[in-house]
């Protein structure tokens, strides 16, 4: 993202207002695309057929879509981020002709890990229509080979196309819902709203052809070089796993969920009230990709040039303190930022749920979910900057730290229905905390890092 933040960035310093609100709105984008995507078409859908289709078939509807979310986000998580790597090193290497190869290497082995799980559960196990069967695989498969198509157009800069084939999307499975739902209903919401996820991804992958023109001639690349990145892999099913256990701790456990179609359970009290509050993050994520992480890449990369160079010792010390003091200065802005927007959400819940047209009965979850997820944000963004400096295996462990604590303490309140959502404040609290420990202390051993435990050569 820092690649992309420097184009952005220019976009802020135009001078004018929107300006700013390009940079800002592609940054949100392309960091939160699919997921921001699915959001909004489910609010906007579910305005729309609420009073023009059953409940009976809302509630299938929006619960086979969070299923799909939910199996797209955690068989998408290791396969997204070995590409990411593998991705980076070709541009590093000037070897974009094998992108394309890559691009099809991620997309058949999401297909192939998923397929099993979708066409058991919608095929066999979950009382469904014939037709609701294979638009529920359908989605599926849609959403997940979206979030591997991101991954190359972060690349890109076209970030007006991007941003036109989201929101035309969108658009379409919006009003081919509208079409649909009156005389198909739940049937016609999941085909109309995958004819959406359809443009997106069409559309994405008709421009990264154009940009990425070789033809794909090694399907299996992702299988042989990314052995050497399984850290990585185990790092995004854990992270993408622990966003999710404390739902399905919720679905298993709490005694109000709701059964549909036979086998799929849903809280739908629990998932929107979290889900929303994840929402009111993306603005954070934005401020961080455009600004901070662009700023830090420079004095990053400034810090391991001066090896190549053959700087001093001296020189290599101010250049880490360097990065210490600003990553610690923008750490400390955010927490600030983040607390503030908390602060906010906790206050204006009664509000917000008013607006949204939420039962009230549901500010609890929201608001524990809200000071999580705000939590959940500051960990990440510790564990991006130990990426940068390659600490592979702290990340990972700090990935299933919250996986086990977010299931751990969900599992805990899950009977004691007004601390629902304490268990994944916790989580993300803990995490945030061990997160900071382990930035600082890697920031301080930085050079020792880079000469000895990070240098392959020894």
């Amino acid at each position: 993202m820092a690649g992309i933040g420097f184009t952005l960035r220019k976009m802020t310093g135009r001078g004018d207002l929107w300006g700013i609100v390009q940079a800002y709105s592609y940054s949100a984008l392309l960091s939160s695309g699919p997921w921001l995507f699915t959001i909004m078409s489910l609010v906007g859908i579910t305005f729309l057929s609420r009073y023009l289709v059953t409940w009976d078939d809302l509630l299938i509807f929006r619960t086979v879509i969070t299923y799909n979310f939910s199996f797209s986000l955690v068989f998408c998580g290791p396969i997204v981020l070995i590409g990411t790597r593998l991705l980076a090193d070709q541009i590093h290497d000037d070897r974009l002709e094998h992108a394309p190869s890559l691009l099809f290497s991620m997309m058949l082995t999401y297909v192939l890990l998923v397929s099993v799980p979708l066409i058991y559960l919608y095929g066999y196990a979950a009382d469904l229509t014939p037709s609701q069967r294979a638009a529920a695989i359908v989605g599926g498969y849609l959403i997940g080979l979206i979030w591997t198509v991101v991954v190359f157009v972060s690349a890109l800069k076209n970030y007006t196309y991007v941003s036109a084939v989201f929101f035309i999307g969108m658009f379409i499975a919006f009003l081919a819902c509208g079409l649909l739902l009156t005389n198909y209903g739940a049937t016609g919401l999941m085909w109309g709203f995958s004819a959406g996820l359809a443009f997106i991804l069409f559309g994405l992958l008709g421009w990264i052809f154009v940009e990425y023109p070789a033809l794909p001639r090694d399907v299996f690349i992702l299988w042989r070089q990314g052995g050497t990145y399984w850290v990585l892999g185990v790092s995004g099913l854990s992270y993408n796993m622990a966003i999710w256990v404390d739902k399905w701790v919720m679905w298993a456990r709490d005694s109000k969920v709701d059964i549909v179609a036979g086998v799929l359970r849903t809280a739908p009290y629990y998932d929107s009230a979290m889900f929303l509050s994840y929402l009111f993050t993306i603005p954070i994520f934005a401020v961080f990709f455009v600004n901070i992480e662009t700023a830090f890449f420079e004095k990053y990369n400034r810090f391991y040039k001066s090896f190549q160079k053959h700087a001093t010792y001296t020189t290599i010390a101010s250049y880490q303190r360097e990065i210490i003091n600003f990553t610690l200065l923008s750490l400390r802005n955010l927490v600030v930022l983040t607390g503030l927007l908390a602060i906010l959400l906790v206050l204006s819940a009664a509000f917000i749920m008013e607006t949204m047209n939420i039962p009230f009965k549901e500010i609890g979850v929201f608001r524990f979910g809200a000071l999580g997820a705000c939590l959940h944000v500051l960990a990440l963004f510790a564990m991006v900057f130990l990426s940068y400096f390659d600490f592979r295996k702290p990340v990972m462990i700090l990935n299933t730290i919250f996986l086990v604590a977010n299931f751990t303490f969900s599992w805990l309140f899950a009977d004691y229905f007004p601390l629902h959502g304490m268990g994944y404040f916790l989580a993300a609290a803990l995490t945030f905390i061990l997160a900071m420990a382990c930035l600082v202390y890697n920031l301080k051993r930085l050079a020792y890092g880079a000469f000895i435990t990070n240098n392959p050569s020894t």
